[in-house]
């Protein structure tokens, strides 16, 4: 389906960079910015079952489309229900032409940079006996993840045979989606045991989402709710900002979050001095279309967007892309993890405890 799209559009004289193989859901996103397109097309139905099938458009921004974007592709359609024969055909895509490029290695290599120059000490990555496990649960992102892991100075994580290889039918998981818990993630926890490992980080199959799970002192398994993850990430953000960034006044920082989502971190942002666009004042309505258009109005006012979330285990952890990105997020939670257990000795549950105790309990 990517490529019918990109031959339609090649065939109407619009230029293209077309992935050459399956990718994660951000870098699409992340493309539209790095080499500044008119707009974004990933075809996937993320974490849906095997039978269905999806079409994300993202505008010049980087951010999903936003009405009346979406009333008017919807009215285009109405207006040509019947396909134009030459729109299956191909065989432009196997000609050498100008209007159809690759987007790689360009991208990567920008993409995993910045990721790099995110990390506060890659040296502590490198020294942690923290063991990590990942699982794509089917999906696009083990390759990007072992490049992350490495890029960040980590150890190799431990992998998950059973879920690692891209299967669109998703045999071990007829729900490919992490928020389900025990029943996407029970292979996790099998190697993640067997390994000796502590921390799990899963992404859902097109790698735009990130679960969490942490082993217990009794050896069962804690699967941290999307606004727990939210709490830990957008806290630990605004720590590693205020070091890398002493001189910026906190009163131009801001955080997101969705109407569904959390207060918390509400109370951290009254108490250290930043903006929360998520308390009953400031409420985006919930899905990250509307979250990643605040974030570029905030951008075109000269403020920084730190973080956004959404309780549905997305995360925008780093801009651009204006929309959730699970490869850096489970970069951030790693770190964070890592940084806990080396310099406190505390676990994400004991650090989780910390944030509650300090600013009240949600």
């Amino acid at each position: 389906w990517a490529r019918i799209v990109a031959a339609i559009f090649v065939r109407q004289g619009v230029k293209v960079y077309l992935f050459p193989d399956i990718c994660p859901t951000p870098f699409v996103a992340y493309g539209v910015k790095h080499f500044g397109t008119c707009c974004g097309v990933m075809v996937t139905a993320s974490h849906n079952p095997k039978d269905d099938n999806g079409y994300k458009v993202y505008w010049e921004n980087s951010a999903q489309i936003l009405p009346p974007h979406d009333k008017n592709i919807q009215q285009s359609i109405l207006e040509c229900l019947e396909p134009l024969e030459s729109s299956w055909d191909l065989s432009i895509l196997e000609q050498t032409n100008p209007l159809l490029l690759s987007p790689l290695p360009s991208l990567e290599e920008t993409y995993f940079s910045r990721l790099k120059e995110s990390m506060i000490d890659l040296s502590k990555n490198s020294d942690s006996p923290l063991k990590f496990t990942f699982t794509p649960i089917h999906g696009v992102s083990q390759l990007t993840m072992v490049r992350a892991f490495e890029t960040c100075g980590f150890k190799p994580f431990v992998e998950v045979p059973e879920q690692k290889d891209p299967n669109p039918d998703f045999p071990t998981a007829p729900f490919p989606n992490p928020e389900e818990g025990k029943t996407a993630l029970a292979f996790a926890f099998k190697n993640a045991d067997a390994a000796g490992s502590t921390v799990i980080l899963a992404n859902d199959p097109d790698a735009d989402r990130m679960a969490v799970a942490e082993k217990t002192k009794d050896g069962s398994w804690r699967i941290f709710n999307g606004n727990e993850i939210g709490a830990l990430l957008g806290h630990w953000l605004w720590q590693c900002y205020k070091k890398r960034h002493a001189e910026v006044n906190p009163a131009d920082v801001y955080m997101i979050a969705s109407a569904v989502s959390s207060k918390f971190l509400d109370v951290v942002a009254r108490r250290e001095g930043f903006n929360f666009m998520g308390n009953f004042l400031h409420e985006t309505l919930t899905g990250f279309k509307w979250m990643g258009n605040k974030a570029e109005e905030l951008i075109t006012a000269g403020k920084v967007v730190l973080f956004a979330y959404e309780e549905a285990i997305g995360f925008m952890s780093a801009v651009p892309p204006l929309d959730k990105d699970g490869i850096t997020a489970c970069m951030k939670m790693a770190e964070l993890a890592v940084m806990a257990d080396l310099l406190e000795g505390k676990t994400l549950a004991q650090k989780l405890e910390d944030l509650y105790i300090e600013y009240g309990y949600h």
